[in-house]
C-alpha cells in the first residue's frame, strides 16, 4: 500500500504476521521488566480502592483522569496479580499496533518501523502507565474521522475517552478536536461543506460538549489545596535564556529518544540529546527548528494535518516549557502529534491550496513520505537499546527487595518507609501495607500530601521506629542510599540489603532491620 491509496486495507497475512512478532516481543520484554514505583502506584491504588468513590478520593493527588485506574480496578475483581495488569497493557499495546498495521495510510516499511519504534514497542507498551491507552484511542479516532463514510460519533466518543486517560491525553484530544472541527467546517474537496445553520448548530453543540468534557476532566485532575504540586505556570520572567532556548529541543528528543549509557547501564530517560553546553544547545536548537520545518512540510499535504501538527506541537512545547517540564513518557506525545499529523495528511486526498502554495505542495509530495520514513528509524534503534538494557540488566528493584524481606522471615514484620515512593513499590509486591511515618498511616499506595523537608521526615522515621519497638521486637525500615535513615535508627539496626549498582529507573533501595533492646518481652533483643 502507498500513501496515495490510504483507504486500502492491508493484507491480513502481513497484519497478523507483524502483529504476532510485535506481541511476542513486547510480551517477552514485559516478562523480564521489573516495574518501578509509578507503575506499582497506579496498580495498587486501583485494586486497593474499594469502589469508584474511594478510587476517586485516593487518586485526587495523582494529576490524571481515572479511565485507566477504573480499568485496572475492574481487572482487580478478576485477578489482583501484577501479571494481570501487565497482560492488560500488552493487549492495549497490541490493539494499537493492530490499528496501525491494518488502517494506517502508510507504506509497509513505515508501519513496521512505527510499531517497533521506542514509543509503541517499549515506553507505551512495556511500562504499564495510561499513556499507551491514550495513543491507541488517538489512532482509533483518526481512523473514524478519515473513513470513507466518516464516523463522526465514534470519533467524538473516542476523543472523550482519550481526554480521560492522562493530562497529556486531554491536550491531545483537544488538539484533534480542533483539527476535526476545522476539517468539518472548512472541508477539502470531496467532502460536503456544511450550511451556515449546521455550522452554528454543530459549533454550539461541540462547544457545549467540549466544556462539559473539560469540566469533568478538570474535576478529576484538580489537586487538593494541600497538594505539593498545584500546577502553577512558570513566569516567563523567571526563565533564563537557556531555559527558553531549550523549549524547542523537546521536539528533537521526542523524535530521537536515544538515552545515555553509563558503565554498561542504560539510563532510562537520561536523553543523549540533552544539551550540556552552549554550543551543544545551539546545535540542538537548530536541529529542532529543522525538524519542526520538516514536520510542517510533511503535514502540509492536508489542511487538517497541518492544523493538528502546528497546534499540537506548539501546545505541548509551551506546556512543557511553562507549566510542567515532564519526563520522557510525557514528551512522547509530541511524537504522537507527529504521527497523527502524518496519518491525517495521507488519510484522504490532498488539499487544494492557492496556486503558489499548491505548486510548492506538489514539489514536496515525494519528500513527505521520505521525511516520515527517516523519522521512524532512530526510534527503532532506541527500542533495541532500551529493551536490551531491560533484558540484560535491572530496571527497578522493588520486587527483589520484597523477596529479600521474605527470605529473612520478615514478611509479617511492620515495615516503615523513609522514602515514600520506593516504600510503596515494595509494599505492592509484599501485598501488604507499609507504614508512612509522616502520615502515621498504613497503605499499599502513596497519598501525595503537602511537601515535607528531609529533616521532618527523618524525625518522623526516628519517632515511629522508637514507638514501634516499645511494642514489637523487630521493625523493617526501607530507605534509599540517597535518602537513608537517621543515625539514631542506624545504630540500633542492621543493614540487610542495598541495591547493587544503579538500575535503569535510578530507584535504589536499602533495607534495615531495627531491633528492640533485650528484655523479657524480647529476650534476644528481637
Amino acid at each position: 500500500m502507498t500513501p496515495d491509496a490510504p483507504h486500502t486495507e492491508e493484507s491480513p497475512r502481513f497484519v497478523w504476521a507483524v502483529l504476532a512478532i510485535y506481541t511476542a516481543f513486547v510480551s517477552i520484554v514485559s516478562a523480564f521488566h521489573e516495574p518501578w514505583k509509578d507503575e506499582t502506584q497506579t496498580w495498587r491504588l486501583a485494586i486497593d480502592s474499594d469502589g469508584l468513590r474511594a478510587l476517586a478520593h485516593n487518586a485526587r493527588y495523582e494529576g490524571h483522569p481515572l479511565l485507566f485506574h477504573v480499568m485496572l480496578q475492574a481487572l482487580g475483581h478478576v485477578s489482583r496479580s501484577w501479571w494481570a495488569a501487565a497482560t492488560l497493557h500488552v493487549i492495549i499495546a497490541a490493539l494499537g499496533a493492530w490499528l496501525v498495521l491494518r488502517y494506517a495510510p502508510f507504506t509497509r516499511l513505515q508501519k513496521v518501523l512505527l510499531v517497533f519504534g521506542y514509543w509503541m514497542a517499549y515506553e507505551y507498551a512495556v511500562v504499564v502507565r495510561p499513556y499507551g491507552l491514550g495513543l491507541m484511542l488517538a489512532y482509533a479516532a483518526c481512523i473514524a474521522w478519515t473513513a470513507q463514510r466518516r464516523r463522526t460519533g465514534w470519533a467524538a466518543l473516542l476523543l472523550v475517552l482519550l481526554a480521560n486517560t492522562t493530562a497529556m491525553g486531554t491536550l491531545l484530544a483537544m488538539t484533534l478536536a480542533f483539527g476535526f472541527a476545522v476539517d468539518w467546517g472548512w472541508p477539502d474537496e470531496g467532502r460536503p461543506r456544511p450550511s451556515r445553520r449546521a455550522l452554528l448548530g454543530g459549533g454550539f453543540a461541540a462547544l457545549v460538549a467540549t466544556i462539559v468534557v473539560l469540566y469533568a476532566v478538570s474535576v478529576q485532575m484538580k489537586p487538593p489545596a494541600d497538594a505539593a504540586y498545584q500546577g502553577q505556570p512558570r513566569a516567563a520572567a523567571g526563565l533564563s535564556k537557556w531555559d527558553l532556548a531549550q523549549i524547542p529541543t523537546t521536539e528533537l528528543r521526542a523524535l530521537v529518544p536515544v538515552v545515555r549509557v553509563s558503565s554498561g547501564v542504560v539510563q532510562w530517560h537520561r536523553w543523549y540529546l540533552l544539551p550540556e553546553s552552549s554550543p551543544a544547545l545551539a546545535a540542538l536548537l537548530l536541529a529542532s527548528l529543522a525538524a519542526l520545518a520538516l514536520g510542517c512540510i510533511m503535514a502540509s499535504r492536508r489542511r487538517v494535518a497541518l492544523v493538528v501538527f502546528v497546534a499540537g506541537t506548539t501546545g505541548y512545547l509551551l506546556f512543557f516549557g511553562f507549566v510542567f517540564p515532564g519526563a520522557g513518557h510525557h514528551h512522547g506525545y509530541i511524537f504522537a502529534v507527529w504521527i497523527l499529523s502524518a496519518w491525517l495528511a495521507w488519510g484522504e486526498p490532498a488539499s487544494r491550496w492557492p496556486p503558489a502554495l499548491q505548486r510548492m505542495s506538489e514539489h514536496f509530495e515525494r519528500e513527505r513520505s521520505r521525511i516520515l520514513t527517516l523519522s521512524l528509524v532512530l526510534p527503532v534503534l532506541a527500542t533495541v537499546e532500551v529493551a536490551a538494557g531491560d533484558l540484560a540488566g535491572t530496571f527497578a528493584d522493588a520486587r527483589h527487595v520484597a523477596d529479600v524481606i521474605r527470605s529473612h522471615g520478615l514478611a509479617d514484620v511492620t515495615v516503615v518507609t523513609a522514602a515514600r515512593s520506593e516504600g510503596q513499590a515494595v509494599a505492592a509486591f509484599l501485598d501488604r501495607p507499609v507504614l508512612y511515618p509522616l502520615e502515621g498511616k498504613r497503605r499499599t499506595f502513596v497519598v501525595w500530601g503537602g511537601p515535607s523537608t528531609s529533616r521532618k521526615m527523618m524525625r518522623a522515621v526516628d519517632s515511629t521506629v522508637t514507638q514501634l519497638l516499645t511494642r514489637e521486637c523487630e521493625v523493617v525500615v526501607l530507605s534509599s542510599p540517597a535518602r537513608d535513615v537517621p543515625r539514631s535508627v542506624a545504630i540500633r539496626s542492621k543493614a540487610l540489603y542495598t541495591t547493587p549498582g544503579v538500575p535503569m529507573s535510578d530507584d535504589r533501595y536499602r533495607v534495615w532491620l531495627a531491633k528492640a533492646p533485650p528484655s523479657p518481652r524480647c529476650p534476644t533483643g528481637g
